[in-house]
């Protein structure tokens, strides 16, 4: 089941050589929200304000194994879930770019609680009552009456993303553009049986000058129906923001911390209504028109409304 699933990789690896460099446009880490409610609906992303280098055309896909463990009065979180992504990014015209995506997300046992426990050991971090249940469990459950057990091999989400980016302008060093984005998510069977449209937008500015890049968002949600993991009425919108820094180094290597700050979803007192921050640091290697990514993602502040650690590997090519 593995193979089959992660068999999106294999069109990319083709893609690798070492021509003249396509990928030269500074950019963010090509990363989505971990937080566990986040993760499942549509989120804005941090993006760059600067065009594809050349006018030209990304395909991507990237893989994340991420471990859930959220623990508060209104609701229970305790899996792993695994997020596969692929599409393309493309210009329209020499202003107006548009991206489509695959998301597909899924519960399978990525043996993350033996690490996450050990690195919060390791530097003395709160376990957060992590260390007093069995690992590798698979338990949803709330006070709004949503029970879900032994859920693993279960769809999480099925889901198409459509974003368009318009430049509103480039001058030396700086960039920026607004853009919005349209999704649709459809599970038709098992325990997260789901369908959902939702919609966003949002305004990136983006400074390169250098070795040194940072990338900026802003923007809002517009969400709809129900969780369906705690099973409560959400807010209407949220909003998000997000900064992020890259500094390329030997010609070849480029490293990256990035800060995401979401709002909460329910409007109570709970852990739910209030932020979710997810602080990311990632590599990439640039090897001629394709890139590779690495980013590990920890969550920051409450840990009752996050996903615990998350890792992420990408492949970027670019045409």
């Amino acid at each position: 089941m593995m193979s089959y699933r992660f068999s999106l990789f294999v069109p990319f690896s083709i893609l690798l050589s070492n021509e003249v460099a396509a990928a030269d446009s500074p950019m963010p880490l090509r990363i989505y929200a971990q937080s566990p409610e986040q993760s499942i609906s549509l989120e804005n992303q941090l993006r760059s304000a600067f065009p594809i280098s050349n006018n030209g055309v990304e395909l991507f896909a990237s893989g994340t194994i991420a471990s859930i463990w959220a623990n508060s009065a209104v609701a229970d979180l305790d899996y792993y879930q695994n997020h596969v992504f692929a599409g393309m990014n493309w210009h329209v015209t020499q202003n107006l770019q548009a991206e489509l995506k695959f998301q597909y997300t899924y519960a399978a046992d990525n043996r993350l609680d033996t690490l996450t426990i050990d690195f919060h050991d390791m530097f003395s971090i709160d376990q957060n009552g992590r260390d007093k249940v069995p690992k590798h469990q698979f338990n949803i459950s709330s006070i709004y009456g949503n029970e879900i057990h032994d859920f693993k091999g279960e769809t999480l989400v099925r889901a198409l993303h459509g974003y368009m980016q318009y430049h509103l302008f480039m001058s030396g060093p700086h960039a920026l553009a607004v853009g919005g984005s349209l999704y649709y998510k459809n599970v038709d069977d098992g325990p997260f049986k789901d369908s959902a449209f939702e919609q966003g937008a949002q305004i990136n500015y983006s400074y390169s000058a250098g070795p040194h890049s940072i990338f900026t968002t802003a923007g809002l949600v517009h969400r709809d129906d129900d969780t369906i993991l705690i099973d409560a009425h959400v807010k209407d919108t949220t909003t998000t923001l997000a900064i992020g820094y890259g500094f390329k180094f030997g010609g070849i290597h480029e490293v990256h911390l990035e800060y995401y700050w979401y709002e909460g979803f329910l409007g109570d007192d709970s852990a739910f209504s209030k932020p979710s921050t997810e602080v990311v640091l990632g590599y990439r290697l640039n090897l001629g028109n394709t890139v590779l990514e690495l980013a590990t993602v920890e969550n920051m502040g409450l840990a009752d409304n996050s996903t615990d650690i998350a890792f992420m590997f990408g492949i970027r090519s670019f045409l």
